[in-house]
C-alpha cells in the first residue's frame, strides 16, 4: 500500500514538472528568436544607414570635383563643400598616383611630383563595385581611369567608386586637356607670321590645413594660375604624358600653312583644406 502511494506521488510530481520544463524551454526559444530578430533588424538598419551616408558622400564628392574645376579654371576665388560624416570617413592623400610628366615634341613642359587624391571610405557594412561616377561611363569604364590626355568637354577631374578592403570613392586630377585655339599672327622682327595656337590645361591639387570630424567643410581655394608659352617650328605637336608607368601620346595638327605652333600651358594651383 505504501509503495503504491509513493508511485502515485512520483507520477503527480512528473505531471506537475513537465509543464514547467516546457514553459521554460518555450520561453528560451522565444527569447532567442526575439534576440535574433532584434539583432538582424539592428544590423539591417545600420547597413541601410551606412549605405545611405556613403551614397550621399559620393554625390558630394562629384559636386566637389565640379567645384574644383570651376575654382581652378572658371570663376576662381574659393568655394566649400560640407561633408556630414558619422560612419563614412574622408582621406586626403599626397602622392597617391606617382609623378605626372608631360612633354611636347620631346620637350618637357611640366611635371607634378605629387598627384593627390580625395578618398571617401564607406562604413564596414557598405558594399559596392567599380563604377565611373564622373564622367558616367558604362562601356569599358576601366579605360577612363588611365586617360591622361583629353579634349574639350571632358572633365579634368574624375570620380569613381571601387571596393578595396572596403567601399571607397576616389577623386583625382591626373589629366591634361589639350585645346586648339586657332591661327594667330605673331610679329617676328616686325614681320607678321601665322602660328597655330594650342592650350594645355592642368589642375594641381595641394592640401592645406586638415582635420576635424563630424561636419567637415572641405574648402577649395584658387592659389593662382601659372602660364608658360612654348614655340615650335612645326604645325604638328606631339603630346606625351606619363604617370607611374602609364604612357599616352596624341598628335595634333593645325593650319598647315602656318609657320609653326605656340603652346600655352596653364597650370591652376588649387589648395584643399578643412580649416580657415
Amino acid at each position: 500500500m505504501r509503495k503504491r502511494k509513493q508511485q502515485s506521488k512520483i507520477q503527480r510530481f512528473r505531471l506537475g514538472f513537465s509543464p514547467i520544463v516546457s514553459t521554460v524551454i518555450l520561453t528560451g526559444i522565444l527569447l532567442t528568436i526575439i534576440g535574433v530578430a532584434i539583432f538582424y533588424a539592428s544590423s539591417l538598419i545600420d547597413a541601410n544607414r551606412q549605405q545611405m551616408e556613403f551614397e550621399s558622400s559620393k554625390d558630394l564628392l562629384i559636386y566637389t570635383a565640379t567645384a574644383l574645376e570651376q575654382v581652378a579654371l572658371g570663376t576662381g576665388g574659393s568655394r566649400y563643400v560640407r561633408f556630414s560624416l558619422s560612419t563614412t570617413g574622408i582621406d586626403f592623400i599626397n602622392n597617391a598616383f606617382g609623378e605626372l610628366n608631360v612633354s611636347v615634341n620631346d620637350v618637357e613642359i611640366f611635371h607634378d611630383e605629387e598627384t593627390s587624391a580625395i578618398i571617401i571610405e564607406g562604413g564596414p557594412l557598405v558594399t559596392n563595385t567599380f563604377r565611373m561616377l564622373r564622367p558616367e561611363i558604362k562601356v569599358n569604364p576601366e579605360a577612363e581611369i588611365n586617360k591622361l590626355i583629353i579634349g574639350a568637354g571632358e572633365p579634368l577631374i574624375i570620380v569613381y567608386e571601387n571596393f578595396s578592403g572596403g567601399a571607397i570613392a576616389v577623386l583625382r586630377a591626373t589629366r591634361i586637356r589639350v585645346n586648339y585655339l586657332g591661327v594667330f599672327d605673331v610679329l617676328e622682327a616686325g614681320i607678321p607670321k601665322k602660328y597655330n595656337y594650342f592650350a594645355i590645361y592642368y589642375i594641381n591639387i595641394t592640401f592645406g590645413s586638415l582635420g576635424g570630424s563630424g561636419n567637415i567643410p572641405v574648402i577649395l581655394r584658387n592659389k593662382g594660375i601659372t602660364t608658360r608659352e612654348y614655340k615650335f617650328n612645326s604645325n604638328v605637336i606631339h603630346v606625351e604624358a606619363n604617370l607611374d608607368g602609364i604612357d599616352e601620346t596624341k598628335d595634333y595638327i593645325g593650319d598647315i600653312t602656318a609657320q609653326g605652333s605656340v603652346i600655352i600651358v596653364r597650370i591652376a594651383q588649387v589648395e584643399v583644406s578643412t580649416g580657415g
